[in-house]
């Protein structure tokens, strides 16, 4: 969560102190704003309650990367109970100031407690409101922006964006050669359904079915997300998928989420693998 310590700020020295002119009582609340921000951070390393405590208003509502809302309470209680983070550190803070009201946000990155030290990015937005001359936070979001691609490999995953494309254009046409190129000879595939197949053999058998079902019309898989590893060989995709299908009833619509493994081998990217998770259907054809 948010290299300055509190004390300073529960002091009241960044407080906007009386007869101050406007331009400093802004510099003032920015600088303790920007101090409880990484102060809140360093807490979650430190397992600070106290400084948690200070700076959350009691009416406060966070909204996790995950869409789950909590309140100031399961946050304290969550730093009284899970292992401490290993360290915290908060890039391009701004805050900006609307009389009693403040809004901040940044990039944090977060590196979790021991055995596992999993690295972890969000981008944050938090809003502050000025109560009795101190600054509380009242509500907090964070978003999970994808693991980064370092810039080297920024054309890679851009090729890896194009063969997707290309892919759903053939599966729109029916193309069976030009659908298969993108996957190795011996990836694996698990199906919405949750029945698998192995090798192109396999899955050009499952899509022979789709192509001559009158009612089918395409998949179309959005990529969310494609991270390749450092040293430029695998990449993991990450999206959501969705399938058209027609019969008299009118359109059938259905849908998930979807993981595919890539490995670059001889200079291409081919798929390794893919996974397949039906999470909705609208539609006379849906099935479990």
């Amino acid at each position: 969560m948010r290299l300055l310590v509190w004390a300073a700020v529960a002091a009241g020295l960044l407080s906007t102190s009386a007869g101050a002119s406007p331009a400093q009582g802004e510099a003032a609340a920015r600088r303790e704003i920007e101090a409880g921000e990484r102060a809140w951070g360093q807490a979650f390393v430190r397992g600070d309650v106290a400084t948690v405590q200070r700076l959350l208003a009691d009416d406060f509502v966070g909204v996790s990367p995950g869409g789950e809302t909590y309140g100031k309470a399961q946050m304290l209680d969550e730093l009284r109970t899970a292992p401490h983070e290993t360290s915290d550190r908060i890039d391009g803070l701004s805050v900006r100031l609307y009389g009693d009201t403040a809004i901040a946000q940044a990039r944090e990155r977060v590196v979790g407690p021991p055995p596992e030290l999993k690295p972890s990015q969000t981008v944050f937005t938090d809003t502050w409101i000025r109560r009795a001359g101190r600054w509380r936070i009242v509500a907090a979001e964070d978003l999970d922006p994808g693991a980064g691609n370092m810039p080297e490999h920024a054309a890679d995953a851009a090729a890896i964006r194009a063969l997707r494309a290309r892919s759903n254009r053939a599966i729109a046409e029916h193309d069976m050669a030009g659908f298969t190129p993108a996957f190795d000879d011996d990836a694996v595939f698990v199906w919405s359904n949750g029945t698998t197949a192995i090798g192109k053999a396999g899955l050009m058998q499952f899509f022979a079915r789709d192509f001559a079902d009158p009612a089918f019309d395409r998949y179309v898989r959005t990529a969310a997300r494609v991270a390749v590893a450092a040293n430029g060989v695998r990449a993991v995709e990450h999206g959501t998928w969705t399938a058209l299908k027609h019969d008299a009833a009118g359109q059938t619509r259905y849908g998930g989420d979807y993981s595919a493994h890539w490995m670059k081998k001889d200079g291409a990217w081919r798929i390794q693998g893919e996974l397949y998770v039906k999470l909705h259907c609208e539609g006379s054809l849906c099935t479990p």
